[in-house]
């Protein structure tokens, strides 16, 4: 039987939109091109759970209208749990608006909409499911996750958070309790902790200052094309290295943390191995373009690495 992961976050249709820079001022200028498609981190992290062979449940909310329709659609065709995705009677479905020019990352514009109809009571209702495991980003309110940490505690549920996000308002606190993992991209460290893990002396300063105020069995810190530095609160160690040609990194980091997850529960614990199958994901996910169009199965991983799955 499989794993089941329950995905607590957001869902989102994605408008990405395309050309060489953006005009000045008022200026008008013709784009490249543009595309519409579910996607977000949430959704993105439930499908590579799917695509990784666990069974993926998606606790989310979406309006009642087309795009609502659009992402449930898109869910069952690629055979994710969305039993529990809320449909808001008179709302709009959440939005994410990307500006994506040539010399330079993507500019985006979030519209939750939808998104803040979830309600504790949806996500009890998820619970049902008996997950073996509960994945939490930073998309929803901090009452919300937190409410759904304690209540995993209380039936004995693993934990995984990754943020997906620096620290904005409680969420620079800790959430209660203790997690199987955190997984972060460097990036986002120093904004929990205050330190920036730019060098290789300070990845160590890094993960004991996050270990400080987040109770966590494995602390997972992502570098670029330097692999993981994993720390367990005695020991630390690099892993997983995998060169990346950065293609599009649009949603690279989820598909990172949630194939470290998939590995992890199918290894049952083997944490370098979910590091080496989590670097292989990204390297293969940030060399496709798209968001949930780049999210690789263990197939493609096989394929990508052209040597036994891990």
């Amino acid at each position: 039987m499989n794993k089941r992961v329950l995905v607590l976050s957001s869902a989102y249709i994605c408008l990405d939109a395309y050309m060489p820079a953006l005009p000045a001022g008022s200026a008008e200028r013709e784009g490249d091109g543009y595309t519409v498609n579910p996607g977000g981190k949430g959704l993105t992290a439930a499908l590579t759970f799917r695509a990784m062979g666990l069974d993926s449940i998606f606790c989310a909310a979406v309006g009642d209208d087309e795009y609502g329709r659009q992402i449930d659609g898109f869910l069952k065709a690629t055979g994710v749990d969305r039993r529990f995705l809320k449909q808001c009677a008179g709302s709009r479905s959440g939005l994410y608006m990307s500006v994506h020019e040539s010399d330079r990352g993507p500019r985006t514009v979030k519209f939750p909409q939808a998104n803040s109809r979830l309600t504790k009571d949806d996500i009890q209702a998820a619970f049902m499911v008996y997950p073996d495991a509960l994945y939490i980003q930073n998309e929803l309110p901090y009452e919300l996750s937190s409410f759904a940490v304690n209540l995993a505690r209380s039936k004995g549920v693993p934990v995984f958070w990754q943020p997906c996000a620096s620290s904005t308002g409680r969420y620079a606190e800790a959430l209660p309790g203790r997690f199987e993992a955190v997984i972060f991209d460097a990036n986002e460290v120093s904004s929990y902790c205050g330190v920036i893990p730019n060098e290789y002396d300070k990845f160590l300063a890094a993960a004991m200052a996050l270990a400080s105020h987040i109770n966590s069995k494995y602390i997972i810190i992502r570098l670029p094309d330097r692999g993981a530095f994993i720390y367990d609160g005695l020991h630390h160690e690099m892993a997983g290295e995998y060169p990346s040609t950065y293609l599009d990194e649009s949603g690279s980091s989820v598909v990172y943390g949630a194939a470290f997850i998939s590995a992890y529960l199918k290894t049952d614990g083997n944490v370098k191995k979910a590091a080496k199958c989590a670097a292989a994901a990204y390297a293969y996910s940030s060399s496709n373009k798209g968001d949930v169009g780049s999210v690789p199965s263990v197939s493609d991983l096989v394929r990508f690495l052209k040597r036994d799955q891990y």
